[in-house]
């Protein structure tokens, strides 16, 4: 299924094109996620813990580009990619109307609609997709502003595990929130 690139202006009146990666922005997603990493307190992994190099993105990006449940978004302004959400399809035939969102935006960039932006799109492809009708994502109890967004998108709280996070020495809840398609 084609994606259809969209563009948008941010909350500072900014462009932003949504569009599917593709190879040739490995480089640029992998400095993307590492920045982000490196500067989040509410994304369950650090900077350098996430492993791939500019050959393994570009390699993940291949893979999505391939899996019929699945899709790699990317938010680009003036030919710089400031966010990025896959929606990771499960691989298991008995889960494969599932598919769960990973969402990462550089840190200049948040705040500005972004999320939204990428969020929407994620939703819409699912509905065009005859294979997906539950998207589930995780996300830090303390994620004030990321739950906002993912309510303001209909997701809805549906669990909870207490102290699942350790971040800077202090436990914190994560809750899992879906939309059906």
């Amino acid at each position: 299924m084609n994606f259809l690139q969209k563009t948008y202006q941010t909350k500072s009146n900014h462009a932003i094109t949504i569009r599917e990666a593709v190879p040739e922005d490995a480089a640029q997603l992998l400095k993307l996620k590492l920045e982000y990493l490196k500067n989040t307190d509410t994304i369950p992994l650090f900077d350098y813990e996430y492993s791939n190099n500019v050959t393994e993105e570009h390699q993940l990006i291949k893979r999505y580009q391939k899996q019929p449940n699945s899709i790699l978004l990317v938010a680009e302004n003036e030919g710089n990619i400031v966010g990025n959400i896959d929606l990771t399809g499960s691989w298991r035939k008995k889960m494969s109307h599932t598919a769960v969102i990973g969402m990462g935006i550089h840190t200049l960039w948040q705040n500005q609609g972004v999320g939204t932006f990428l969020i929407q799109n994620a939703i819409d492809w699912s509905k065009q997709n005859t294979l997906i009708k539950i998207i589930w994502l995780e996300v830090y109890a303390t994620n004030v502003a990321g739950i906002a967004l993912y309510k303001k998108m209909r997701f809805k709280e549906c669990g909870r595990i207490d102290c699942f996070f350790n971040e800077n020495e202090k436990y914190i809840d994560k809750i899992t929130m879906v939309i059906n398609i």
